[in-house]
């Protein structure tokens, strides 16, 4: 019962912990909380039977809800670097993800209403008693977490940038993840985003960029002042922390030809930047 009651807790992970907040203090009892004092609960057989026929099937149905959840939020990173996605798509995509986190919470919300109500109002008094649980100590995985995300951001921080909306969208994800103590999913999700943000291939070195190899492109002033703007934009959707690097020699390039007024050079450089942000 312990392990279907851990499971139970697994399927939670995702959901806010402001709202989980909002479910214990309606009634609802924690899964880990019920695992913690079974015992002095005197479960009948018939209770015993329910919980783990409730618990089962709310794993089964679980797991392709979590699994669509991952694939609708990798849809919608994907979008959002994606510089020639149109902010409908992008829209659409959300609904899609949103959705499909509806589908958890509702799924959640009626598991937890039934566990609630397999107990008698006896029982439910002796629980809420007890008060929450003392999780067990994570076999070390908090420390795991915050070192690997102290890591991520101290890379982040290397660069000498500000991180981009992008990065700021799904470490904001993670860092709410670790501050309601959810530190498996905090840990997916950091090794998600380590792989998108290719983090191990920082330890190659940096090859120079010859801007004078591409194409000017457009150079009047309006023609360029909205490539500009385009790349700008675009280079918020980054999750590549060695394209961010790549790209720090085309910034520190153009402040020069900027500051020259050499159109043809902004432009060549330009035309780099926007062949990186296509790949």
């Amino acid at each position: 019962m312990k392990k279907l009651l851990c499971c139970l807790f697994l399927t939670t992970a995702s959901l806010p912990a402001a709202q989980v907040e909002d479910w214990l203090k309606s009634g609802l009892l924690h899964p880990d909380l019920i695992a913690s004092v079974r015992e002095k609960l005197a479960l009948t057989e018939e209770q015993q039977s329910q919980l783990n026929s409730q618990l089962s099937e709310a794993r089964a149905q679980a797991e392709p809800l979590e699994q669509a959840v991952q694939e609708q939020k990798k849809a919608l990173n994907h979008l959002l670097q994606d510089s020639s996605a149109s902010a409908d798509v992008a829209a659409a995509q959300l609904s899609k993800l949103l959705d499909a986190e509806a589908a958890i919470k509702q799924l959640q919300l009626r598991t937890l209403l039934g566990v609630r109500d397999v107990l008698t109002p006896e029982q439910l008094a002796q629980v809420k008693k007890l008060g929450p649980p003392k999780l067990a100590a994570n076999d070390g995985l908090e420390a795991k977490v915050k070192e690997k995300a102290g890591k991520l951001r101290a890379a982040v921080d290397a660069l000498g940038v500000p991180p981009t909306e992008a990065m700021k969208y799904r470490g904001g994800e993670i860092e709410t993840l670790i501050k309601s103590s959810q530190f498996a999913e905090a840990n997916k999700e950091l090794d998600e985003l380590m792989e998108d943000s290719h983090f191990k291939e920082l330890e190659a070195e940096v090859v120079k960029v010859d801007f004078s190899k591409f194409e000017p492109g457009g150079t009047d002033v309006e023609t360029l002042r909205e490539r500009y703007e385009s790349v700008q934009a675009a280079g918020q959707e980054i999750i590549s922390l060695p394209l961010l690097r790549e790209l720090l020699q085309a910034k520190t390039a153009f402040e020069a030809a900027k500051e020259a007024q050499d159109a043809d050079k902004v432009g060549r450089i330009l035309t780099y930047v926007e062949g990186k942000l296509k790949k």
